[in-house]
């Protein structure tokens, strides 16, 4: 069900370092326009201009997809699974896909207490996108935190900060990186090749490779291609054409073997990938010798 909620904030409850400042689900359909009203002025925001946020916010995208970009950021996609977090004075700017909506979750925290979990390099100092944190309990206690709000109008417990600190905590221990240094990108890809050329002859597909690297797939796939200027999808293909080549033209093995044997898992889709990344079928490839 919908609803969002801002409880108030004295000198109490910002003395005490943690402080719930806003919580809310919303669902949003096909070509519903994005955000809905009834937001406070700082909570509100246009997507020509973006916004900073005074708090510490963590959005759940519970269902469909969209798109997020935060300062000095490109333009992301973001899916069913992934939180946003967000900084105080961080400039960000989010929307559902026009197609597909989205349902969020959020929470908001602000106090000193929050401020010396960054400090301390446990929490990001930045806005970013964590990909694939969402737990099934996760979103139930924020569900249940929810409802204690809604409750409890015009209070402030000081119990309900806590409660938000802990779930932005839990989702940064778990999230992947998500933008590491530049010299890392190459690690990632020699990480890549090596797994592909050791198992090319399995039925190992991006995901595969993604698990293999400690990345999900999706972080996986933009490192990759920002370091070998290809898929991972393409540079497993490419390497069982490598292979194939080389049983075709050093070995009398049967076209059918040569497939299986390089992880195509028939002659059909062996003669497909040569033909759109070679240009050639297997045949021609082993005519040489025998002329």
């Amino acid at each position: 069900m919908d609803s969002f909620h801002y409880p108030p904030i004295d000198a109490t409850a910002l003395r005490a370092g943690c402080c719930l400042t806003s919580i809310g689900a919303l669902t949003y359909g096909p070509r519903q326009a994005y955000p809905k009203a009834g937001h406070p002025r700082d909570f509100d925001f246009r997507w020509e201009r973006g916004r900073k946020l005074s708090d510490f916010a963590l959005v759940m995208i519970v269902s469909g997809r969209g798109e997020w970009e935060a300062a000095k950021g490109d333009l992301q996609p973001v899916e069913a699974g992934d939180a946003l977090f967000l900084v105080p004075g961080g400039w960000h700017r989010y929307k559902p896909a026009s197609e597909h909506g989205w349902g969020e979750k959020w929470i908001c925290v602000q106090g000193s207490a929050v401020h010396g979990f960054v400090s301390a390099g446990l929490l990001p100092g930045r806005c970013l996108i964590m990909e694939g944190v969402l737990r099934r309990d996760r979103v139930a206690r924020l569900d249940h935190l929810r409802r204690d709000v809604a409750a409890k109008p015009g209070a402030s417990l000081p119990s309900w900060g806590v409660r938000a600190l802990a779930v932005m905590l839990e989702c940064f221990e778990t999230q992947r990186p998500i933008a590491p240094p530049e010299e890392n990108f190459a690690s990632t890809k020699a990480t890549a090749l090596g797994f592909i050329r050791e198992n090319a002859h399995r039925p190992i597909g991006v995901r595969d490779v993604a698990v293999h690297c400690g990345l999900v797939r999706r972080t996986l796939e933009r490192h990759f291609q920002r370091a070998a200027s290809m898929s991972v999808g393409r540079a497993i293909i490419l390497e069982r054409i490598a292979r194939a080549e080389m049983l075709l033209t050093e070995t009398s093995m049967q076209v059918k073997e040569v497939a299986y044997a390089c992880g195509f898992g028939g002659p059909q889709r062996m003669i497909y990938d040569f033909r759109r990344l070679r240009g050639i079928t297997p045949g021609r490839v082993r005519r040489p010798k025998s002329g």
